[in-house]
């Protein structure tokens, strides 16, 4: 079996065992863009008021966000788990690396988009659920939490 470097494979995970300090940062600035995306997208999006939104869902929001990316990440580390002994390509070994190829580059565009999914429901049927306010304002708020707070980061190598 090769020996592989994880440099982005669970961002922020990796990251964060390794540098457990790191949890420090991560935490709260997570919690700021996801409030600032609630927030901006409930006084532009749907017009509601924006701090009882706010107040009934940002914790849901929150956990259920990081929990979104971690479904993500585990695809990533499966994939390249399986991958190293069925040998069906270097898609997510490059992957490990960042976008090195563009069979990398949708390997991780699919990581994200699974956990921008998983994002999306979350919000709608839990963190949205008891708020309210109209179906699809719900769904026009979930959708753009999916999108704005993706874990995008998974195209960062750690190191280059």
């Amino acid at each position: 079996m090769k020996n592989y470097r994880l440099h982005n494979v669970m961002f922020p995970i990796w990251m964060l065992i390794f540098f457990p300090a790191m949890w420090l940062y991560v935490i709260p600035a997570n919690f700021v863009i996801d409030s600032a995306v609630i927030l901006l997208a409930a006084h532009f999006a749907i017009h509601r008021p924006v701090k009882e939104i706010w107040k009934k869902s940002i914790l849901k929001v929150f956990v259920l966000g990081f929990l979104s990316d971690f479904v993500g990440a585990a695809f990533l580390f499966c994939g390249l788990y399986i991958s190293g002994y069925l040998d069906f390509g270097t898609f997510f070994e490059d992957a490990c690396n960042g976008p090195q190829s563009i069979g990398g580059f949708f390997v991780l565009l699919l990581a994200v988009a699974i956990s921008g999914i998983c994002i999306y429901f979350a919000d709608y049927k839990i963190s949205f659920g008891k708020l309210e306010i109209e179906d699809p304002e719900k769904k026009k708020l979930a959708l753009i939490m999916a999108l704005a707070t993706a874990p995008y980061t998974f195209f960062v190598p750690l190191y280059w």
